[in-house]
């Protein structure tokens, strides 16, 4: 059975109406493949999620829990976008094949070099939204976030096709493995402070629409996390990374952030020259 056969059984047998137009698949995604579909109840992003990683202990438990996280931060004021929930569940599967069902969202990722102060300030007040949250139970039962470990730096390296990258790894596997022990040190020593959040806040996973107006989607890494850690990983995001990295909009995000209630004390003990 071939894809669009197997929308069209999801939408039968989910009573979504009649499919009107082949599904079209969109851009992006390194592991699942999303599928704009329109039908005579309305417009759906159907997420048509990677096999391998379904087979693994617990996958199906992590989707569920991570839209469980979706939809509170939604009730809670926060621009998201959680997967419908049709017969109790967000999580169908078709004939082996397991899916994820959105109302479809008009909107489009930005790049680096069109990030803007304005961007940088919405980004920022959600996410201190979002650790502002009380995510009750569900905080302990995140399996996302709660292990820590060091890289495993000979394997990847031992797989990698490319001989050039491969001996220059080597070069440098040493100064890796020093660094990586210090990260994950640290990593250990902030993770009794933690929050449920997203923990994937880059440019592809906010959209934005045609007044500016920012919609968080893909929640499946959704979890525990220090929200200093998080804070400064999004704000160097939305700072351009490296290409075009601007240090005013990674201090303008830390600032908004913690204006809108964010505590960034972690981070400042950390950085005293900071001046946050």
């Amino acid at each position: 059975m071939n894809i669009n056969q197997l929308i069209e059984k999801l939408i039968k047998n989910l009573a979504l109406g009649n499919i009107i137009q082949e599904p079209i698949q969109i851009d992006g995604g390194l592991l699942n493949k999303l599928y704009k579909v329109y039908t005579t109840t309305g417009t759906y992003a159907i997420k048509l999620l990677n096999p391998e990683v379904m087979k693994r202990e617990k996958s199906k438990e992590n989707h569920m829990i991570a839209e469980k996280i979706a939809n509170i931060a939604k009730e809670n004021g926060v621009n998201c976008l959680p997967a419908k929930i049709i017969n109790g569940t967000v999580l169908h599967e078709v004939d082996g094949s397991y899916f994820l069902i959105f109302d479809w969202f008009e909107g489009n990722p930005i790049i680096s070099k069109e990030i803007t102060l304005e961007h940088v300030k919405k980004v920022a007040s959600l996410l201190a939204k979002i650790h502002s949250i009380d995510f009750g139970e569900l905080k302990d039962k995140c399996n996302l976030g709660k292990e820590i470990s060091e890289v495993d730096w000979d394997f990847y390296i031992s797989k990698l096709e490319n001989q050039e990258l491969k001996d220059l790894l080597l070069k440098h596997k040493d100064q890796f493995i020093e660094l990586d022990k210090k990260s994950t040190l640290y990593a250990k020593e902030i993770r009794n402070n933690v929050v449920v959040s997203h923990r994937d806040l880059d440019l592809p996973n906010i959209l934005w629409d045609e007044n500016n107006n920012p919609m968080i989607i893909d929640w499946e890494s959704s979890g525990v996390v220090n929200p200093c850690e998080e804070v400064v990983e999004t704000a160097w995001d939305w700072a351009g990374c490296s290409k075009v990295f601007d240090i005013e909009k990674f201090k303008y995000f830390l600032k908004i952030y913690k204006d809108n209630g964010g505590d960034l004390s972690q981070f400042i003990e950390k950085n005293k020259s900071t001046n946050i």
